[in-house]
């Protein structure tokens, strides 16, 4: 249900005058019932010092080596809340991109333990994505329920669906379209599931490309190419076409004097009145630099960086973002050197396991899948957001599955429990 609803965040509401979401709700239900299922089952302490304790690793699904990584993340956050300029904002976003988010991610590991399980989640993620499809090409035909004038033009028409701005569509998307590959080709002879899969596939594909965002479209081919340089029967024609693009690229006329052109205009630090996306990105990274060379440590603090970056803004026709826009950026900014660490070592693990688990479609279209999440960050904000912080760790939870499969991690277990 969770999984299905992320989009459910827009839902907003206060209890006991605390601002909350649907989400979050539905999350804290969810995590309270999985306690006493947990206490139930496998005579689980209540003491939360405890809860990632085993005495063997076998038996536990959350891999020893991702603790310290997922503990110095959660500390870095919450140091952040008391370094920004804006307490009450930061402690909103500590509960809904870090709290929320890893309680998700731990009763995700603890309940998705098969390759079924992870097909299915797939197929959850999907059926959102054709809600919004829907919902985009409504918009895309009619001009209706867009926000911005500018984007509900004809000649300049950019969806925003439920989220009220492009980007966040193709953000929440193009993960899924890369995992939905993993059922495209796991379901050949389950011709309603197909049907569904390329149905998932062409409506996420067009949302993205009507909401124009040129970072996710080479975050969507950045993670092709991964994939078809991992898998053994393209690797060779991939690698070989790779090379001759970027060899023939050489010889059109104008390329090099294009590329001169672009590195010229991204490095103008006065921009004009309709800046280009690279030159508004390149002047944030600009402006971001300067602030963090004055907090090298602890960065802006959560909800901090409009705030703090405000005296290194030069160009005051533009607005203040609120992020770099760059995901390693981003992380630095709001969580400190500490949270770029942490977010770095994890990206490491998530890899490591990748790479320990079994070699299949599995763990080659999970590793493209953060390959697009990284290059599309490397503009955006991927993981800044409440739907986006839960897809994150459900894509983390999901190469751990697939990573527990492989070590048998809980069979010993539950083959315990049913002696008993």
């Amino acid at each position: 249900m969770v999984t299905a609803l992320l989009p459910s965040y827009l839902v907003r509401f206060n209890v006991f005058n605390i601002p909350t979401t649907l989400l979050e709700g539905m999350i804290y239900i969810l995590f309270i019932i999985w306690l006493f299922k947990m206490k139930k089952e496998y005579s689980l302490t209540f003491n939360p010092l405890k809860w990632f304790k085993s005495k063997k690793e076998l038996f536990n699904p959350v891999p020893n080596i991702l603790k310290l990584p997922l503990i110095l993340f959660l500390v870095a956050a919450t140091i952040s809340v008391f370094v920004s300029p804006n307490f009450e904002s930061a402690l909103g976003l500590w509960k809904a991109y870090f709290i929320d988010a890893l309680l998700y991610f731990i009763i995700f590991i603890y309940t998705i333990k098969s390759k079924i399980d992870i097909q299915n989640i797939i197929r959850v993620l999907g059926l959102t994505v054709i809600v919004i499809g829907l919902f985009a090409i409504y918009q895309k035909i009619t001009g209706n329920l867009i926000p911005n004038p500018f984007w509900a033009d004809e000649s300049t028409r950019r969806i925003t669906t439920f989220f009220g701005y492009p980007n966040a569509n193709a953000l929440f998307i193009s993960p899924i379209l890369l995992l939905t590959l993993i059922n495209l080709v796991k379901d050949k002879k389950k011709y309603l599931y197909q049907i569904l899969n390329i149905l998932i596939l062409i409506l996420g594909f067009l949302t993205v490309l009507w909401a124009e965002s040129t970072g996710a479209l080479l975050g969507i081919l950045a993670g092709l190419i991964t994939i078809f340089i991992f898998t053994k029967k393209t690797r060779l024609i991939t690698l070989t076409l790779i090379a001759f693009v970027l060899i023939v690229s050489l010889f059109i006329p104008g390329v090099t004097s294009k590329i001169e052109s672009s590195y010229i205009s991204i490095n103008e630090t006065h921009l004009s009145a309709s800046p280009t996306d690279l030159q508004l990105r390149t002047s944030q990274w600009r402006e971001t630099y300067e602030l963090l060379k004055t907090k090298p440590i602890l960065g802006a603090g959560l909800a901090g960086y409009q705030t703090l970056v405000e005296p290194y803004h030069i160009n005051k026709h533009i607005e203040i973002y609120l992020y770099p826009h760059n995901f390693f950026l981003n992380f630095y900014v709001e969580i400190g050197l500490l949270g770029l660490i942490s977010i770095c070592w994890l990206l490491i693990i998530y890899y490591k396991l990748s790479y320990k688990s079994e070699y299949s479609i599995y763990s080659i279209i999970l590793s493209s899948v953060m390959i697009t999440i990284l290059v599309h960050g490397l503009v955006d904000v991927p993981y800044l957001k409440n739907d986006l912080a839960i897809l994150f760790w459900i894509i983390f939870g999901l190469t751990i599955s697939i990573y527990n499969t492989r070590r048998g991690a809980g069979v010993v277990e539950r083959a315990a429990l049913e002696k008993q």
